[in-house]
């Protein structure tokens, strides 16, 4: 009986210290549960910022200084803004640049056309001493 009480203690202290192994598993499978689902949680905000870049979002704010409607210096002098043109003086303006545009054209022609002829001239007047050259040297 004495042995039977030894065995019985001894399966008794290795179930404790097995139940003592699976207890911190437990605790330590639990610390990895909490640190997986913060790091999920990390990971799911992350993927949400990067859909939404370039993208305006669902909900817009509205803009706060939206009445705002002039500027005032702190010398009491008031900013106008910008003078925006008037139609009249975009057409104006439209029809200088075309001018200028075809006033470049014509001269560029015209450039062109100096320079051609001036190769010709030169060519020819190279042409005419040859020929020059030959006659001397027949005679």
């Amino acid at each position: 009986m004495e042995e039977n009480g030894k065995m019985v203690a001894q399966q008794y202290k290795g179930l404790e210290t097995q139940f003592t192994q699976m207890s911190q598993q437990v605790t330590q499978l639990s610390q990895q549960q909490r640190n997986t689902d913060f790091q999920l949680g990390q990971l799911a905000t992350t993927v949400g910022n990067m859909q939404n870049k370039g993208k305006f979002p669902s909900t817009t704010e509205p803009n706060p200084k939206e009445h705002c409607k002039a500027i005032e210096l702190r010398s009491g002098t008031k900013y106008q803004g910008p003078q925006l043109p008037s139609e009249d003086d975009v057409e104006e303006k439209t029809a200088e640049v075309e001018q200028e545009k075809e006033k470049d054209e014509v001269e560029e022609v015209e450039e062109d056309e100096e320079i051609e002829s001036n190769q010709e001239d030169e060519e020819e007047k190279g042409l005419m001493k040859k020929k020059g050259k030959e006659v001397e040297s027949s005679h």
